[in-house]
């Protein structure tokens, strides 16, 4: 089951139609980074930069939260804020 913080969960219930969010989402063991990036450009979102510990900063519309929480071979989807002041 994929870890959602609570503000994901918050706004995963009540997106902001025009909105974006940027996320980190945390990959699995056996996840394709590649693949996970190509799903997330297909739902219009980008890529922002790859992270230490097999993460990954994109942007996506608040609308896509269902489908990028959902993807294959993400074990958690957090906020950026959990980067601290970049």
């Amino acid at each position: 089951m994929t870890y959602l913080s609570h503000t994901v969960r918050s706004l995963r219930e009540d997106p902001i139609p025009g909105e974006t969010v940027r996320l980190v989402l945390t990959l699995g063991d056996d996840a394709d980074p590649s693949a996970i990036a190509e799903s997330v450009e297909s739902l219009g979102g980008e890529v922002v930069r790859d992270l230490e510990f097999d993460r990954l900063l994109v942007e996506v519309d608040q609308t896509d939260l269902d489908a990028v929480c959902s993807l294959d071979g993400v074990s958690s989807v957090e906020t950026d804020a959990v980067l601290g002041p970049t």
